[in-house]
């Protein structure tokens, strides 16, 4: 408004008298001047609001532990550390927090080896800021100092190499874990065997003799291959009893052999998978420092082996000086990305509790109190770049067997099956001994011509049989001959 009426008394001044036109110029510009000065005292007043009243500094400490906080790469924007809790944490630290303080941050980083030298780094008040900080939940290990969490630690995984599982173990493993399916099996088939015998020796006693042992032997034969195929045919019963039980057995074999089958395709494809050991008991494990994969190590009652590089960790891994590598699971992702891991192989994953953070020394309290109040975006935005670190690897399957050996109805049942194939087989060889016993006491008391009778008429009949077979092939003979020589006289008579 004042600039505008400036103009209009101008315009007018020199309307009237141009002599005056200097005096109006210069009465213009000492009003310009005087806006100028007013609109500055007013914006000045506005940013006074959000003065800098004083700088401090900001030391922040770190151990480089992909993905959380790495070494600066070429293509890195600075020389400072990079990774997740810069990215989440480093602008509401040195901006959102020093506005709301009028303090502006100037920062310095400095890296250490340890987290045992952060800490003590933190104590001697020679840093402010100490990352990444691994504590357990509920009770912290440094309690003293003020803790700002990011995420939740995502868990262990154990990497091997494929030539480290010994796949025909595992194959040998699983099938020998199924023994009670063996043994229930061959149990059934043998007491299958008796009843056999026992139902179809009294019609068929050419196929399943009357001897107990010779017959149930004979009988466990018929059994096997009538359960794994269809049978050779060397034997078939042949009483109805016998016919009847032979259709129950094949049905029951057709489903034992199912199971064992199944059993057995099993234990393959969790090979395929990978099959996850179930213990890690003295098993040596590289870990890359002393930090939060050595404690688990040491949970899991394994060797932990301490190196200083991935690079490292993975040579030891390939020559076999180790059994596997435990590593977070977020740095596996991390150096899988990066074809550090191509050769190794994630068998397991390991659960441990932990929050992952940073630390702050007691007079930069203020900034972990600032840090709270921005919480929610943090972890927003910490989800947003976590979610790019998962791996997509499924975990191995866990196996599962009906006729697993820690199932106790099953071994009940094989211990039940098992008195009754001895039962069976006792009273089969004291009825066999009875009946040669019985049988040997008829032929004592038989008296010594009857015998040689009876084998003088055996030898008679059989020549008289014979005789009787010449007999008849004497006389196709004569019939032959007779037909060629009506047949021979024929063609002479039409020469």
């Amino acid at each position: 408004d004042n600039a505008t009426k400036t103009i209009v008394f101008l315009i007018r001044v020199i309307m009237k008298d141009w002599t005056k036109v200097f005096s109006a110029a210069f009465i213009g510009a000492v009003v310009a001047n005087f806006i100028t000065v007013s609109a500055n005292d007013n914006s000045s007043t506005e940013e006074d609001e959000w003065k800098i009243e004083w700088y401090l500094n900001l030391t922040i400490t770190w151990i480089a532990k992909p993905p959380y906080v790495a070494r600066p790469t070429n293509g890195s924007i600075d020389s400072g550390a990079q990774g997740l809790i810069r990215d989440t944490l480093l602008r509401y630290m040195t901006y959102e927090c020093g506005l709301v303080n009028r303090i502006k941050y100037q920062v310095e980083d400095r890296q250490v080896n340890s987290e045992y030298e952060m800490i003590v780094l933190l104590e001697q008040n020679k840093v402010h800021v100490a990352a990444p900080i691994f504590e357990p939940k509920g009770d912290r290990h440094y309690s003293e100092f003020p803790f700002f969490k990011v995420v939740d630690y995502p868990g262990t995984d154990y990497i091997t190499t494929e030539e480290g599982n010994n796949k025909i173990s595992y194959v040998l493993d699983a099938v020998l874990k199924s023994w009670p399916l063996l043994a229930v099996t061959l149990v059934l088939t043998a007491i299958s065997g008796v009843v056999m015998w026992a139902l179809d020796t009294y019609w068929n006693s050419e196929e399943f003799p009357r001897s107990f042992i010779k017959g149930s032997w004979d009988g466990f034969w018929w059994s096997f291959i009538s359960m794994t195929t269809v049978g050779y045919g060397d034997k078939s019963p042949k009483s109805l009893p016998a016919r009847i039980f032979s259709i129950v057995w094949i049905l029951v074999g057709l489903i034992v052999m199912a199971i064992f089958t199944a059993n057995v395709t099993s234990a393959l494809t969790a090979l395929s998978q990978e099959t996850e050991p179930s213990s890690f008991a003295n098993k040596k494990v590289a870990v890359i420092g002393n930090g939060t994969e050595y404690q688990h190590a040491l949970q899991e009652e394994a060797e932990p082996i301490v190196r200083n590089s991935i690079e490292d960790a993975v040579k030891d891994v390939q020559s076999q000086k180790v059994d596997g590598l435990f590593i977070d699971h977020y740095a596996n992702t991390f150096y899988h990305s990066r074809e550090k891991l191509k050769t190794l192989l994630t068998v397991k994953k390991l659960e441990l509790q932990r929050d992952v953070g940073v630390l702050f020394s007691k007079d930069r309290k203020h900034l972990a109190d600032c840090l709270n109040y921005h919480r929610s975006t943090i972890l927003r935005s910490a989800q947003t770049i976590t979610a790019t670190y998962k791996s997509t690897k499924s975990n191995p399957a866990k196996q599962f067997s009906l006729f697993d050996d820690s199932f106790s109805f099953v071994k009940v049942l094989l211990y039940i099956l098992l008195g009754v194939l001895a039962g069976m087989l006792c009273i089969g060889v004291i009825w066999d001994l009875l009946i040669r016993k019985k049988s040997g006491k008829k032929q004592n008391s038989m008296i010594e011509w009857p015998e040689n009778k009876g084998m003088a008429l055996t030898e008679r009949e059989s020549i008289l049989n014979d005789f009787e077979v010449a007999k008849r092939l004497l006389k196709q003979m004569q019939d032959h001959f007779t037909t060629l020589e009506s047949k021979v006289s024929k063609i002479r008579d039409n020469q």
